[in-house]
């Protein structure tokens, strides 16, 4: 088994249950329903079943680039596709999905303009989609910035992802994101590509130390998720303006 697919397989994906940012996004997706759903950025297809059965489709389908992620979604009945978002268009005709659910992409790819406006392309009119994606002005990287770190999101080296940043050392949670947004620009961003804006709310990240430490952050990140701007990460549903463009 490669290392891609053990991550897959025993990573990211296995702790779903706990996560709160999984938690409020299947909590929105009980408001909204259509009858045919895409995930972009799916993984190995574990949370977009659970999403398919919270809007209640009857087709299902997933892009991501890693090949063993595409295959593994597959083996669940996915309808799933190997896709390069930021190379490509999504390989579907236009006014296709009743919901599209974009979890943390829009922050690694290079062009956010082009996935906005495919995703307006294949959605039908006033069809939704939920965005979500860290926020570069929570909380954590107003005091990070503050004291003269590097924002959490942002690496400025490949090598080793503690570069600059408080409290992070070593290799730790290589994201490879490129675009972080702040909500404003988030909502600016959107509002640019003809979408409205249904709803936005803010979430906490996981914290799995009990440290004193960890405990307060945590107390705090569960308050500022209240209030969106300073929330370490931004969920938002928008919905598409027929017409518009």
């Amino acid at each position: 088994m490669s290392i891609r697919e053990r991550y897959y397989k025993e990573g990211y994906y296995k702790g779903l249950a706990s996560e709160p940012r999984f938690q409020r996004v299947l909590k929105l997706a009980c408001q909204i329903k259509g009858e045919r759903f895409l995930d972009i950025g799916c993984g190995d297809g574990s949370f977009t079943l659970l999403l398919k059965n919270a809007i209640e489709a009857k087709e299902v389908f997933g892009l991501e680039i890693a090949p063993e992620a595409v295959a593994l979604a597959q083996e669940k009945g996915i309808k799933a596709f190997r896709v390069d978002i930021d190379e490509a268009g999504l390989p579907f005709e236009d006014c296709y999905f009743d919901v599209i659910y974009c979890g943390e992409i829009i922050e690694h790819l290079f062009d956010a303009d082009h996935l906005l406006d495919e995703a307006y392309r294949v959605l039908k009119p006033e069809a939704i989609c939920i965005l979500t994606t860290p926020n570069l002005a929570g909380w954590p990287n107003r005091i990070a910035l503050l004291l003269g770190f590097q924002p959490f999101p942002m690496a400025v080296s490949r090598k080793c992802e503690g570069v600059g940043k408080l409290l992070i050392r070593g290799n730790e949670g290589q994201w490879g994101h490129i675009n972080v947004f702040t909500l404003k620009a988030l909502k600016e961003l959107v509002k640019l590509h003809s979408f409205r804006i249904e709803k936005i709310t803010g979430c906490p990240v996981t914290l799995n130390t009990q440290t004193k430490l960890s405990l307060l952050i945590r107390a705090t990140d569960q308050l500022t998720a209240k209030f969106p701007s300073f929330s370490t990460r931004i969920i938002m549903v928008i919905g598409k303006q027929e017409g518009k463009k």
